[in-house]
């Protein structure tokens, strides 16, 4: 892959490119988190138009270059959330963070009656086709672990394999709190409420309580970045519309039990997990890990779902040490 190449078939942005108030207020936001994370002057906006999803945006950084690295993000955030993680990694990789459809400043598709197995990973397949890019590594969180399982399991297309807090696809077992919200007109209520209190506060709360454990490192721009993304219209249909695909009150989705599959998996494979995930502990991926033929685990003391918000740096070291080919040996 070249510059050329990508600077012909994508659209760059500011943030004041964008048609309406909401994506104008989301792309400041975004902007805003970029410079709070030192990349104000190295990260780039760029979007894509795809068959199967219509415009795909993404953030890029790094070198042309050098090793490309796919940046997934999980189920209710954005590729922004990536932010923080983005600056170590550019260092010496082509970093690429696409907002999943129907979050951040991608189109909004309904989910509704989909094959979730094929079009979670389609949009991701043109994405990569289109960039030229065969096979990344590929650094998921939460659901975009699961996306990256699929593009292991079904496509072949990773490199190395990093899952970066409990990742989708270990475990059918969620909490009654993320049950209730796949009921269809149930969830429609309770994003209804949510959305009655301060948008920074209903942020701020909802990431303490299912991303970190320890928020003091969490800056504000990270709350702006949720709070906008919610406002903008199309989203919070598309993604009410997800999360009614992924399951029932009573049980989730088969893609949420991809254990007897991931044991065939023999790229090389590092857990990067938490033991105060909110969704699972490390324990409950320890069996599948065991299983895998090239697979390690890392357990991070005291930290939550989305690990590399925490205070310190251990989570940017672990998932740097592996990329580079030190761990797992």
């Amino acid at each position: 892959m070249t510059e050329t190449l990508e600077t012909e078939i994508t659209e760059v942005h500011e943030p004041a490119d964008w048609p309406t108030d909401p994506a104008r207020a989301y792309a400041d936001a975004q902007a805003a988190l970029a410079a709070e994370s030192g990349l104000e002057e190295t990260i780039e906006s760029r979007s894509l138009e795809t068959e199967s999803a219509g415009r795909i945006h993404y953030l890029a950084a790094g070198d042309p270059s050098n090793p490309p690295v796919l940046l997934l993000h999980g189920v209710s955030v954005s590729a922004a959330t990536w932010l923080p993680m983005v600056g170590p990694l550019a260092e010496e990789y082509r970093v690429y963070a696409p907002d999943r459809p129907g979050r951040g400043l991608s189109d909004a598709p309904s989910y509704r009656g989909r094959d979730l197995r094929a079009f979670m990973v389609s949009y991701l397949l043109e994405f990569l086709d289109a960039l030229e890019i065969e096979r990344p590594h590929v650094v998921g969180s939460s659901l975009g672990g699961q996306q990256a399982f699929l593009l292991t399991l079904d496509h072949d297309r990773v490199d190395r394999l990093c899952l970066v807090g409990g990742p989708g696809g270990i475990s059918r077992e969620f909490d009654l709190i993320w049950r209730l919200m796949t009921v269809r007109g149930l969830n429609r209520l309770l994003f209804w409420l949510q959305s009655r209190g301060d948008e920074l506060e209903t942020a701020q709360s909802a990431t303490e309580q299912f991303l970190v454990a320890d928020d003091s490192a969490v800056p504000e721009a990270f709350y702006r970045v949720l709070a906008r993304g919610g406002a903008i219209p199309g989203n919070q249909a598309s993604l009410r519309s997800l999360m009614s695909e992924q399951g029932s009150l009573g049980r989730m989705h088969p893609l949420f039990d991809l254990r007897e599959e991931l044991i065939g998996i023999d790229r090389p494979t590092g857990f990067v997990w938490g033991t105060e995930d909110s969704f699972w502990p490390p324990d409950v991926g320890e069996p599948v890990v065991d299983r895998m033929p090239n697979a390690d685990l890392r357990v991070l003391e005291g930290h939550g779902h989305m690990p590399w918000m925490e205070p310190g740096e251990e989570t940017e070291r672990a998932v740097t040490t592996f990329l580079d080919g030190d761990w797992p040996s």
